[in-house]
């Protein structure tokens, strides 16, 4: 039994491959494939996308930014969030899995052990040669093509903007190596992202594309849609380790209130905001739950700590070339572009693929400038630590880990900082109607690897109210030198070389934010989240505040794992 996000769906459809077994699963959210704003490329973002099928999330107010309130993106549908996000489809760097197994000294968590899965869940369509001559790029040893194992299309689409190609020029003049594929585990470099589409329709490839549509009919597969789950009941029990989950108790699309049961042998498996399920099910800190009217059934302090989120912020100019920002300038194109999308799959909304590149600490700080900045972090190690967990000793210890891993790696310039795009379009905060008529071309600076981590815990034993969120973005000092560090690079990638020819000017922060204090200012009030949310429930070990082991079970119950995102 599973209710889920996008990974949810995943497990469900492999357990679901053997026909002995039953398979479940809740989702709180519709079904939304035959939605345009969902399988037409080009329109992420529009209708319903960021509405109804949208969890919208707001965080308290962030301390280090402004005593802002931000919003977090998450999908309210079936498939989760590859229902609404942008479909890029690359990889991390291959250090950075392996930090996985380096914490948990378990070496099936790395980028050897994981590739053959990687390549297993994809159907992958090479480029073609339109697609080639436009930077698209791929290794065939680090891709799967067996239609028959493979669930996720992955490939390329129909429309490349030609700032693209400028912008990817422009990078490697300043130094950052041509990709030969971003899959391959090595993305400190820049080129074409492939993306998780249908290349034979150019659609979306959700997880509901993938691993829903085409087994619906298996008869031990079932999925129940607007069914919201309330909390996980169990058996009596003697001792804490042997807790059982015993059913489900959730609330169908007609208001009314269910128990699923869980079978002899069976599990229950939590891939849809899962601390917050946890927590109305008496799983978490004892003194959270009782503050939110839920007795407490097994005592274990880190559900929901150890957030992290990637961070974004932007430099948008003026240009003269053709961008996306037509498509709201003038209606009359913007519908005979979608009307060329249903004639042939072609134009505008036929694109989603974007340039991009994921930045080393060489490509911001010279080097005595970096080892700075490392050693005011190592110094205050335990501070980070302490103040990052909440109160939770050996959470400390495990945050401590984590950044005393991230902090090594980072001299040996393979933690990567920053995720560096272009968009041939505006990108930020300024309305529509408050900003210039123009065409943009944006860099988006995304904080890739955080060190700060925050929190999210119900306040409440209602189902219906969101948890609380605290992100805690820009508490580590070294996430802000990287964001002020990557506001920097996007200014030069945008007056450089090939990108120089079609700039006309800044627009966002404005030229008048010239020191990195004017800079760290501005992007205090305006960053915003890159709905990358990830590690509520760490997979850790338990003198280091784990919650899961690295068979996704959580410690201290019998038959429950988590498959987060």
């Amino acid at each position: 039994m599973l209710w889920h996000i996008t990974a949810g769906l995943t497990v469900a459809n492999r357990l679901s491959e053997d026909g002995d077994k039953q398979v479940l699963v809740l989702e709180a959210g519709p079904n939304a494939e035959n939605l345009q704003e969902v399988f037409v490329l080009g329109l992420i973002g529009a209708g319903q996308a960021l509405t109804t099928l949208n969890w919208a999330y707001t965080t308290v107010p962030q301390t280090h930014l402004n005593g802002r309130v931000l919003t977090i993106n998450a999908g309210k549908a079936l498939g989760g969030s590859t229902v609404i996000n942008s479909m890029i489809f690359p990889r991390a760097e291959k250090a950075q899995y392996g930090a996985w197994g380096i914490l948990n000294n378990d070496s099936s968590w790395s980028w050897n052990a994981l590739l053959p899965y990687f390549k297993k869940s994809e159907i992958f369509t090479p480029p073609n040669k339109f697609q080639q001559a436009n930077g698209a790029r791929f290794e065939r040893d680090v891709h799967g093509f067996n239609e028959e194992q493979g669930r996720v299309k992955v490939g390329f689409p129909n429309f490349f903007f030609q700032q693209w190609s400028l912008w990817r020029q422009t990078a490697m003049h300043l130094g950052f190596p041509a990709s030969p594929d971003l899959g391959n585990g090595s993305p400190h470099a820049v080129g074409v992202a492939p993306a998780s589409i249908d290349p034979a329709n150019n659609t979306r490839c959700s997880a509901a594309c993938a691993y829903y549509t085409d087994f619906a009919d298996r008869p031990n597969f079932t999925v129940l849609t607007n069914a919201t789950v309330i909390r996980i009941l169990w058996t009596e029990q003697g001792r804490e380790s042997e807790i059982t989950a015993s059913g489900v108790e959730y609330i169908n699309a007609n208001n009314e209130t269910q128990v699923v049961n869980v079978s002899h042998g069976g599990e229950v498996i939590v891939s849809a905001g899962t601390p917050k399920i946890l927590e109305l099910s008496g799983v978490g800190n004892s003194s959270i739950l009782q503050s939110a009217g839920v007795k407490p059934i097994l005592d274990l302090p880190s559900v929901g700590e150890n957030f992290a989120d990637h961070v974004n912020s932007w430099v948008n100019a003026f240009t003269n070339s053709i961008t996306n920002d037509l498509l709201l300038l003038d209606p009359t194109f913007a519908e005979q572009q979608l009307n060329l999308w249903f004639e042939n799959r072609t134009g505008f909304y036929s694109s989603v693929s974007r340039s991009l590149g994921i930045a080393a600490p060489s490509d911001i700080f010279n080097k005595s400038e970096f080892n700075g900045l490392l050693e005011e972090s190592e110094e205050k190690l335990n501070y980070f630590a302490a103040l990052l967990s909440n109160g939770n000793p050996l959470l400390a210890r495990g945050i401590q880990a984590q950044h005393r891993l991230a902090l090594d790696l980072y001299r040996s310039n393979n933690n990567l900082p920053l995720e560096m795009s272009l968009r041939p379009s505006f990108f930020g905060k300024t309305s529509f109607e408050d900003r210039p008529a123009r065409t943009y071309n944006t860099i988006v600076s995304a904080l890739y690897a955080p060190l700060s981590r925050g929190r999210t815990h119900i306040s409440s034993s209602d189902p219906f109210v969101p948890p609380m969120v605290d992100p805690a973005y820009w508490t580590h000092p070294l996430d802000v030198a990287f964001h002020v560090a990557g506001i920097k690079l996007a200014r030069k990638m945008l007056t450089t070389g090939p990108m120089a020819s079609i700039y006309e000017g800044e627009f966002e922060p404005g030229l008048d934010k010239v020191t990195d204090e004017d800079i760290e200012n501005w992007l205090r009030g305006v960053v915003q989240s890159y709905t990358h949310e990830v590690g509520t429930m760490a997979m850790l070990p338990q003198g280091l505040g784990g919650v899961v082991d690295t068979k996704l079970r959580i410690y201290g119950l019998k038959n429950v794992r988590v498959a987060e995102n």
